[in-house]
């Protein structure tokens, strides 16, 4: 049996989609390429990041992650761009969803050797942004681009995709990869 909710919650209140919220963290080295993880659970790479804990800003969380997928422990720095994923909120998997993209500033070559986190990551390499869509599709491309362009002085932008839109550039990179 659940809770009623309190009484003192106004109706639209309850109805209010709720999203959930998320980090990516912006590595790269001198030569400006950018650290990408692969992780067990998704397919295409990205940038280290994951869900924001009760509790924690979103800049604490992007350390957190960046410090438990990778070993780095690095400070977060300005915000670059937030990603916003539409979604219906009919159930767990159509929730909408932002991330914020913040900027962890640049490793020193020879890079720092990476601890993976090994129930979580498979892999991680140091790609240049010209070489991004070998390892993912084209909606992160996209954001990490902007990301790059906004630590560069370009503005920061809000870009927005559908769950479905994110899922079907998901697939399309999967099947493009297989076919190589």
């Amino acid at each position: 049996m659940t809770e009623p909710e309190p009484a003192e919650v106004p109706d639209y209140l309850r109805a209010i989609a709720r999203a959930f919220p998320a980090v990516s963290s912006v590595v790269t080295d001198p030569e400006g390429r950018v650290l990408l993880v692969r992780s067990f659970n998704r397919e295409p790479w990205g940038c280290p990041g994951g869900v924001i804990d009760p509790g924690e800003s979103p800049e604490q969380a992007a350390e957190r992650e960046l410090a438990e997928e990778t070993g780095l422990r690095l400070r977060a720095g300005r915000l670059l761009h937030i990603a916003w994923a539409r979604g219906d909120g009919g159930d767990l998997l159509n929730m909408p969803g932002v991330q914020f993209y913040f900027d962890l500033g640049a490793v020193p070559l020879p890079h720092p050797p990476l601890r993976l986190q090994p129930d979580e990551i498979r892999d991680a390499a140091w790609v240049a942004p010209e070489d991004l869509p070998s390892y993912t599709g084209a909606l992160r491309v996209s954001r990490i681009r902007a990301a790059l362009a906004a630590r560069a002085g370009d503005e920061v932008r809000v870009l927005s995709a559908t769950r479905a839109e994110m899922d079907a550039d998901a697939a399309a990179f999967t099947a493009r990869r297989d076919r190589h």
